[in-house]
């Protein structure tokens, strides 16, 4: 996706990584359908891949799936130098998603992603703006998920 900061610079930046393409599609479909901000979408279906482009694109909302085959979605945040974005995880039900979640105060929406929890979720990242980004939570979300990783 090609991306220009000045064309895009009033949209909210939201950034999808999921190894499947599907789950990718129809989210974006429902973002774009139900969402009534002005927001542009970029979307990756490789955690590798993602990491460079969550540097350059700079999200302001990325929706990550937590099980990927080339690597699960803590771990790629483990990889991830900006994180000034409102991390919402999208899972089909993953304990230690929920149980993160709540100690962090980070995001979580059940796949098959229904568009009233999606909608609950998104006004909840976005109200949260700022105090919501990643970057001051990462040492803690990093503590819980030792066990996760290793």
């Amino acid at each position: 996706m090609l991306y220009n900061p000045k064309i895009h610079n009033t949209m909210l930046k939201i950034l999808i990584v999921d190894d499947e393409n599907d789950a990718i599609e129809a989210l974006e479909w429902k973002l774009n359908r139900y969402v009534e901000e002005n927001i542009v979408i970029a979307k990756c279906s490789s955690p590798k891949d993602a990491v460079s482009i969550v540097d350059s694109f700079q999200p302001d909302i990325l929706f990550l799936d937590i099980h990927m085959p080339e690597m699960n979605g803590f771990e790629f945040l483990m990889h991830l130098n900006y994180l000034e974005f409102n991390l919402i995880f999208t899972t089909a039900y993953d304990e230690m998603a929920i149980r993160v979640s709540r100690l962090t105060d980070i995001f979580y929406i059940l796949k098959p992603v229904d568009k009233d929890d999606l909608l609950e979720v998104f006004e909840k990242a976005k109200a949260k703006g700022k105090e919501g980004h990643l970057a001051p939570k990462i040492n803690l979300l990093k503590k819980h998920l030792l066990d996760y990783t290793s």
